[in-house]
């Protein structure tokens, strides 16, 4: 069930700044699990389940995606387009995409064949500049159906690769708003005392606004940031994580040592596999706007190991979002049991 509601994520499009479109995809899926839900007026979906007492735990995992956005239309079908957030050109190249205007209009993002290419434009570095989205129609009905400001992404269908491993577009960070649900499903089981707030944040991946707005509403007690680390593959260095080796727990001093030292015994208590990065100044995530949010926010920041980040062939192993989404649960469960007090004090 999980499992299929993530490839439903990822086979639809949020580009950052467009979250509302696809937000039945999230209702559906949370609603059975909690007790009210919110869409604020950046686009984040926020989810709580009630609890016994007044503390507020949030869990932040951003819904948007990186895409592109059409800056031009030109003679014989041609579109010029930016990206929104980070993508290496390199990996746009003979791609599929899915323009979002009036209606959806399918294209392709082609390269100048080899046998025309200079041996010093070989060397250059590509920009997004000199790429071009072909559609195939005349200027004059591409007009009608296509605007300068429309969004565009890659079109790209999940595949399964071998054991639990999966490949899709937006698992950045599709695969935590999957570890979201997986962490309301099991507290549906182990039950919890605090107010849970499960927030799929908007624009992240263009300054991380959503999360912002979000949790100065919330104003949480804690906070639990999820996002995607740099998964190992031959040409990363070796401080990458593994794939199937479970999250990776950041150490930093943007996030609550005690907290982190907490969430580390949990999952030893319960046998769950984790990873460890450190993060010395800022992570790049959600946690920069939690952590600093009103007096501040205590955070941890727990990330799936991802491979090739900001491509539309991101790949993870699927084990390792269930198993945080239950590891999360359990630490939850913990902390409802303990003096939370305590464990914030320096």
């Amino acid at each position: 069930m999980i499992k299929e509601f993530l490839l439903d994520l990822c086979s639809n499009q949020f580009v950052s700044g467009n979250e509302y479109i696809n937000g039945n995809i999230l209702i559906d899926n949370f609603q059975p699990y909690t007790d009210s839900y919110e869409k604020d007026k950046i686009g984040s979906y926020i989810f709580k389940s009630n609890g016994t007492n007044n503390k507020k735990i949030m869990l932040s995992a951003h819904i948007d995606e990186i895409g592109l956005m059409v800056t031009g239309i030109l003679d014989d079908g041609f579109l010029r387009f930016t990206s929104v957030g980070g993508i290496n050109p390199a990996s746009l190249v003979s791609q599929e995409v899915i323009v979002y205007g009036n209606s959806e209009v399918y294209g392709v993002i082609g390269i100048k064949p080899p046998h025309i290419t200079s041996d010093e434009e070989r060397k250059k570095p590509l920009q997004i500049k000199d790429l071009f989205i072909d559609t195939g129609y005349s200027k004059e009905k591409l007009q009608e159906l296509v605007s300068v400001g429309d969004f565009a992404v890659i079109k790209r269908d999940p595949i399964a690769l071998q054991g639990s491993r999966i490949s899709a577009k937006a698992f950045d960070d599709r695969a935590c708003v999957a570890v979201m649900l997986e962490v309301a499903k099991e507290l549906k089981k182990i039950s919890h005392k605090s107010n849970i707030y499960y927030t799929a944040s908007a624009q992240e991946e263009t300054g991380c606004r959503g999360a912002t707005t979000a949790s100065y509403k919330i104003n949480p007690d804690i906070g639990i940031v999820l996002d995607v680390g740099f998964g190992s593959t031959p040409d990363l260095p070796p401080e990458t994580a593994d794939l199937g080796k479970g999250p990776v727990v950041a150490y930093g001093g943007r996030l609550n040592s005690k907290l982190t030292k907490k969430f580390i015994e949990v999952c030893k208590k319960y046998n769950y596999k984790i990873q460890y990065e450190v993060a010395p100044a800022a992570t790049g995530t959600d946690t920069e706007s939690l952590q600093i949010n009103r007096e501040g926010i205590p955070c941890i920041l727990l990330s799936i190991p991802l491979r090739y980040m900001h491509t539309s062939v991101e790949t993870i192993d699927f084990k390792d979002v269930e198993n945080t989404g239950k590891a999360i649960a359990r630490f939850i469960n913990e902390i409802d049991n303990s003096d939370l007090e305590e464990i914030l004090c320096f």
